[in-house]
């Protein structure tokens, strides 16, 4: 009878495509809505980027670090390695950032959009939010973050 385990890990690797998905996806939705030649436009891609972050980058996050834990015994690599250490850190990080900065970040910009289509012009807070270059710098730090996870899963190289 097979175990539990290679599902698990299945569904791990699973969760992290699906975080993939979300983050990457996301990176061509900014991209595209910053060129957005009107308002309408910016808004609609704002909403698949709330989409994106709602349906796959936070549960593709959350799923892919608690599968992570749960193969961790089974598996035979336990607590103790550099590169569990690494990945834990690095995974709590990028959740954090993105729960606690990201998410709400793009919560005000998409109501201010919102707010600023129905106004029929941009409005202060909207200029205000997406005038900030963090939000995109650290959307793109978390993308690398995952590339940088899948190295430690995959070469587990400490």
């Amino acid at each position: 009878m097979a175990t539990l385990t290679p599902w698990l890990l299945f569904l791990h690797v699973l969760a992290a495509l699906w975080l993939a998905a979300g983050a990457f996806a996301g990176a061509v939705v900014r991209a595209q809505t910053k060129r957005a030649p009107d308002l309408a436009s910016r808004v609609h891609g704002l909403r698949i980027a709330w989409r994106l972050v709602t349906v796959f980058s936070l549960p593709g996050a959350i799923g892919a670090g608690l599968l992570g834990f749960a193969i961790l015994h089974p598996l035979g690599y336990g607590f103790r390695p550099g590169w569990v250490h690494a990945s834990i850190g690095l995974w709590a990080v990028l959740l954090g950032v993105s729960l606690l900065y990201l998410t709400p970040w793009l919560r005000r910009t998409l109501a201010a959009a919102e707010a600023s289509l129905a106004a029929g012009a941009p409005t202060d807070e909207l200029k205000r939010l997406t005038a900030q270059k963090a939000p995109a710098i650290l959307a793109d730090l978390n993308a690398l973050g995952i590339v940088l996870l899948t190295l430690l899963m995959v070469l587990k190289p400490f």
